[in-house]
C-alpha cells in the first residue's frame, strides 16, 4: 500500500511539474531563452517562479518517515540550472530550502533537508557552467540530487533498511521522470524557438534586417497614437537610393543586394538608437523620428544624406562604389494636423518625388 502511495504521489507530482513547464513555456514564448542571454531581471525571475512551482510540489509530498517526505520538488532546481544557468538555481535552491522549514517547522530533519537542497542547488550551479548537453547536465544532476537525497533521508530516518524499503523504487521513478521533464522541456524549447523564428520573418527584411512594410506600418501606429496622446512631434523620412538600378544592371543583384545590406546599416548607424528604421521595398526606406520636430528631422535627413554621399560601398568582388540618397521628410503636425499615418506617408513621398524631381541627392521638406 505505501509503494502505492507513493507512486501516485510522485506521479502527480510529475503532472504538476509538466503544468508548470507548459506555463513557463507560454510566459516565454516571445523570448527564448536557451542559447540566449538573460538579463539579471529575467534570471531572478525564473528562479523566483520555479522556487514557488517547487513549493507547490512540496504541498504535494508523500511521508516516508518522521518529518521526511518524497517529492519531485528538486527538478525544478535541475530544469532551471540546466536552461538558464546558476543564479535563477541558486535563488530557487534557497527559497526551497527556507519554505522546507516554515512548511514542516524547525526539527532535526527539516534543517537537514533544507541543507540538502541548499547542496543539491549548489552542485547544479556547478553542473550549469560545464559545456555539456543538456541531457548530460539534467541526468548527471538528478543523479547527484539523488545521491544527497540518500543520504538525507538515511540520517533522518536512522535506518539503511528503512530507507531501502522505497528509496530504489523513488530513484527509478525520479530517474524516468527527470528523463521525461527534459524531452518536454525540449519540445517547448523547440516550439518556442520555431515561433520566435516565424515571428521574426513575419517582421523583418530578409536581407537588411531592418522592419519590413508591415512592421513599419505597426510602428506607425502606435507611434502616431503616441505622439497625439503626449502632444509630441512624430517625424518621417523617405529614403531613395539614386540611381539604384544602374548598379543592378552594371554589377548584377548581388551588388545591388551588398549595397542595400551597407546602406540599412549606415542609417542605423547615423539614428537615434529609439528611431525607427524600416526597408519599405525595393531601394527605398524609412525612418520614423518620435519626439522630433521638423526642423530637426531636416537636419536629420542631411546628416543622412551627406554621410551616404561621402562614404563608398564596397561591392562582392571588391569594387567600391560611390552613393547619393534623395530624402523626404514630412512630421506631425506641421505638416498634417491630423493624427494620420497614411496622410504622414503621403507628405514624405511628395517630398522624397520633389527630391528626385529637382537633381537628387537633395533633402526636401514637405509643404506645410
Amino acid at each position: 500500500m505505501m509503494i502505492l502511495k507513493l507512486i501516485n504521489s510522485l506521479f502527480a507530482n510529475f503532472c504538476i511539474l509538466v503544468t508548470f513547464l507548459y506555463l513557463s513555456g507560454m510566459l516565454s514564448k516571445k523570448f527564448v531563452v536557451a542559447g540566449r542571454s538573460v538579463s539579471i531581471a529575467a534570471r531572478v525571475n525564473a528562479g523566483l517562479l520555479f522556487g514557488l512551482f517547487g513549493m507547490i510540489l512540496m504541498c504535494y509530498s508523500f511521508p516516508v518517515g518522521p518529518g521526511s517526505y518524497a517529492n519531485l520538488r528538486h527538478l525544478t532546481i535541475i530544469i532551471i540550472s540546466s536552461y538558464i544557468g546558476w543564479l535563477p538555481a541558486l535563488i530557487c535552491s534557497v527559497l526551497l530550502a527556507i519554505s522546507r522549514v516554515l512548511f514542516y517547522g524547525v526539527s532535526y530533519s527539516s534543517v537537514a533537508a533544507g541543507v540538502s537542497l541548499l547542496i543539491i542547488g549548489f552542485c547544479c550551479c556547478w553542473i550549469s557552467i560545464l559545456p555539456w548537453p543538456r541531457l548530460r547536465k539534467v541526468m548527471v544532476s538528478n543523479l547527484i540530487s539523488m545521491g544527497i537525497s540518500f543520504v538525507t533521508l538515511s540520517s533522518n530516518l536512522g535506518s539503511l533498511a528503512k530507507v531501502m524499503e522505497f528509496f530504489p523504487l523513488q530513484l527509478g521513478v525520479t530517474l524516468a521522470a527527470g528523463l521525461g521533464v527534459y524531452y518536454i522541456a525540449e519540445y517547448i524549447q523547440r516550439s518556442n524557438e520555431l515561433y520566435a523564428q516565424l515571428e521574426h520573418r513575419a517582421t523583418t527584411d530578409y536581407l537588411t534586417n531592418l522592419n519590413n512594410l508591415r512592421q513599419f506600418h505597426r510602428h506607425m501606429d502606435t507611434e502616431m497614437a503616441r505622439a497625439e496622446r503626449r502632444g509630441n512631434s512624430l517625424s518621417m523620412l523617405a529614403i531613395d537610393i539614386d540611381h539604384f538600378k544602374v548598379i543592378n544592371d552594371t554589377y548584377g543583384h548581388p551588388a545591388g543586394d551588398a549595397v542595400l545590406k551597407q546602406l540599412a546599416r549606415r542609417l542605423c548607424n547615423h539614428s537615434r538608437s529609439y528611431d525607427i528604421v524600416s526597408r519599405n521595398g525595393g531601394e527605398e526606406f524609412t525612418i520614423l523620428l518620435p519626439d522630433c520636430p521638423l526642423q530637426q528631422a531636416q537636419r536629420a535627413g542631411e546628416r543622412i544624406r551627406a554621410a551616404v554621399e561621402s562614404d563608398r560601398f564596397v561591392l562582392p568582388l571588391g569594387k567600391k562604389v560611390h552613393l547619393t540618397v534623395s530624402v523626404g521628410v514630412a512630421s506631425y503636425p506641421e505638416n498634417i494636423q491630423d493624427a494620420d499615418g497614411n496622410l504622414l506617408c503621403q507628405y514624405a513621398d511628395s517630398a522624397l518625388y520633389a527630391a528626385k524631381n529637382s537633381g537628387r541627392n537633395k533633402v526636401c521638406v514637405a509643404n506645410i
